[in-house]
C-alpha cells in the first residue's frame, strides 16, 4: 500500500488520514483520537518542564524548613529520620538532598522537551515511530517508578496512598492522573498511524 499524505494532513484536513492504494482508490481512515491524543502529549511534556522548575524551586526556597517535594513523610520512614534530625546532623545533608532532587528534575526537562518536540510535528501527523518514541519515553520513568515502589514496599511503607507524601514514593494521586492521561494520549490513537 502507497501512502499518499499530503502536508498538514490530519490538522486543516478535518481529522482524515488519506491512503492511496495501487489501484488509485483512496480510502478515508477516520482519526478520532489523534487530534485529541498529540495535544494531550504535548501538555504532557510541558507539564514535565514547568514540574522540573517548579520543583527544585520550592524545594530550595524551603530551605531550612522541610521541602515536602523533596523529602516527604514517606521518605522518613524509609531512613528512620526526621527532616529535623537530618538538619541538626547537617544542614549540608539537607542541601545535598535537595540537589539530588535538583539533578533529577534536569533530566525531567530533558524528557518533558523531548515529548513535547515529538509531540508537536511526528505525532500531530501520525508517525508510528513518533507514538513508539512517545511511548518509551513514558513507560521508561513508569518501570524506575515501580523498582522504587517495590523497594519502598519491601520496607512496610505503603506504595499506593491518595495523599501525596503520605506514602513511599509521593505523589500516587498524580500518577493515576497521568496513567489516565497516557491512555487518551497515547492508547486511543494508537489505530489512527501510519508507517
Amino acid at each position: 500500500m502507497v501512502y499518499v499524505v499530503s502536508r498538514g494532513v490530519g490538522q486543516e484536513n478535518r481529522g482524515i488520514v488519506k491512503f492511496m492504494n495501487n489501484t488509485t482508490q483512496i480510502i478515508e481512515q477516520p482519526t478520532k483520537w489523534l487530534p485529541l491524543g498529540w495535544k494531550l502529549m504535548y501538555a504532557y511534556g510541558v507539564f514535565f518542564v514547568a514540574l522540573s522548575i517548579l520543583v527544585p524551586l520550592h524545594s530550595y526556597f524551603s530551605l531550612p524548613n522541610q521541602p515536602m517535594m523533596t523529602f516527604a513523610t514517606g521518605d522518613e520512614k524509609f531512613i528512620g529520620l526526621s527532616w529535623s534530625q537530618i538538619i541538626s546532623e547537617s544542614p549540608d545533608i539537607g542541601l545535598w538532598i535537595v540537589f539530588t532532587m535538583i539533578s533529577m528534575c534536569a533530566m525531567m526537562m530533558g524528557l518533558g522537551i523531548l515529548i513535547l518536540t515529538i509531540a508537536r510535528r511526528p505525532y500531530r501527523r501520525g508517525e508510528r515511530w513518533a507514538w513508539r518514541s512517545l511511548l518509551a519515553a513514558t513507560l521508561i520513568p513508569f518501570v524506575h517508578y515501580g523498582f522504587i515502589s517495590a523497594i519502598h514496599w519491601s520496607h512496610g511503607i505503603p506504595i499506593w496512598t491518595l495523599l501525596p507524601g503520605s506514602s513511599g514514593v509521593g505523589a500516587d494521586l498524580i500518577n493515576i492522573i497521568v496513567l489516565v492521561w497516557l491512555y487518551f494520549g497515547l492508547w486511543l490513537p494508537r489505530k489512527e498511524l501510519i508507517d
